[in-house]
Parts: structure tokens; sequence; C-alpha cells
């Protein structure tokens, strides 16, 4: 806290100016340390913000969806509801790094076939000339929910109130019908990676906004495996314990 004060540090100042010689650089020395040195008091809170578990809810919606087997536009769209769960694990050099698990009881996904993947008489007759199979390519509203416990988070404190988050979850989803289309699976792993901006908004609450690359496949487990990305934008809102 020492020279933490504004009017010490001009004090200070001051008084460097006035001095001539060898006794301005003590007091110049002094000065430049204590402009460029955060307080004691700012650097325990800004360390200990990032440390603190929290409860979060986190609406998302996906700008763009395409396949992940050939990176084609799904006209489709993405969109969920997670509660996740922080708690602080280490610090590396600033960095806190804590588990992050995610449950996600409400996903809606409308998904189809790109016009190039469905199939005909021709293609693929045995799909083609089932209508039941058939419709498994159509654009159409899934439903379902997710788990996802495999994630962690790091954050970097920009101030005692801002953060910059880097985090990831990875688990498994089951929807209502299969996703995205055709010969995949109603049941698929999941992975998203995202970054995010945090600002503290009150002594035990805070908001993030950030971008995420939702990706879920079925890992070769059915008849075809498209699996389908995700461009996400979320806003999420924590308490903190």
């Amino acid at each position: 806290m020492l020279f933490a004060d504004r009017r010490a540090r001009r004090r200070i100042l001051r008084r460097a100016v006035r001095c001539r010689g060898r006794a301005a650089v003590p007091f110049a020395f002094a000065f430049a340390f204590a402009f460029a040195t955060p307080t004691v008091a700012a650097q325990d809170v800004a360390q200990a913000a990032a440390q603190r578990p929290h409860v979060s809810v986190m609406l998302s919606g996906a700008v763009d969806t395409r396949t992940a087997s050939h990176n084609e536009t799904i006209d489709g769209a993405f969109r969920t509801v997670a509660v996740q769960l922080s708690r602080p694990l280490f610090t590396v050099r600033g960095v806190h790094v804590a588990w992050l698990g995610e449950v996600m009881p409400a996903m809606l996904v409308t998904a189809g076939a790109p016009p190039n993947r469905v199939p005909t008489p021709a293609t693929d007759p045995t799909e083609a000339n089932d209508p039941r199979r058939l419709e498994r390519y159509t654009i159409r509203d899934s439903y379902g929910v997710g788990f996802a416990p495999l994630g962690a988070e790091a954050a970097v404190s920009l101030s005692a109130n801002t953060h910059v988050l880097l985090n990831v979850t990875s688990g498994v989803a089951w929807f209502s019908r299969v996703v995205p289309y055709g010969k995949a699976t109603q049941a698929n792993f999941t992975v998203a990676p995202g970054l995010f901006l945090e600002r503290r908004v009150g002594s035990r609450q805070a908001l993030a906004v950030g971008y995420q690359l939702h990706h879920l496949s079925n890992a070769s487990m059915g008849g075809a495996n498209p699996g389908m990305n995700s461009h996400i934008f979320s806003v999420r809102v924590s308490t903190l314990r």
C-alpha cells in the first residue's frame, strides 16, 4: 500500500522536481515504482476474484452450422440452455485453472443433409426408396439433453473485475432424432472449446459473453458419421460462492 495514494505520488513528484543532482534520483525511482506497480490490495483482489467457485446458467445460439466431415453448410440451428459448475484447481503464473462441468437439460437442434448429400435412386436406392429413412435427411427439429463432466477453464485477470476465460467442455448428448442426418445416430459425443470475456457486476455475480465451437459426432459408431460443427455465441450469468 506504500505510495498507493495519488496525493502521496504527487508530493513525491514535486519533491523530485525541486531536488537537484543525486538527491532527485531516489525520489524519481520511488515515484516510478509506485506508479508502475499495482497496490497489494489490487493484486490480491484480482487474484482471488478468478479463483472462486461458481454456478452458472448459459444461453447459447449458433450463427452457423456445418457438417464436421466435409464442412458443408447445414440450413439449421443449434440452441442450448446449460448449467455449469466450476471449482478452482491451481494457479500458474497468474493463470487460474479450474475444473468445469456442464449439464444441458434443454437442447434444440435443427439439422438435415446438404442438398448434395440427399440420396437418390441412382446414388443410394435403399435409402431413397424408403420414406422413413429418407425423412432422416430432411431439415427437422431434434430435442436433446447433454452431460459434459470433462472440462476445464483458464482465467487471466485483466483487472480486479475483468477476466479473459478460455474453456472447454466434453461429454455426451442424446437427441430425439438422428443428428445431423441420414445414417448418423441419436447419441453423440460432444466437445466445445470457447473464449469468453467476463465482467464482475456485483460482489457475487458475473456476466460473460463469448464464442464456442461446438462439435458433435458419433465416433463412427453409426452407419455414417457426418458430425456437426456449430459456431455459437453464448451469454453466461454466474453466481460466485
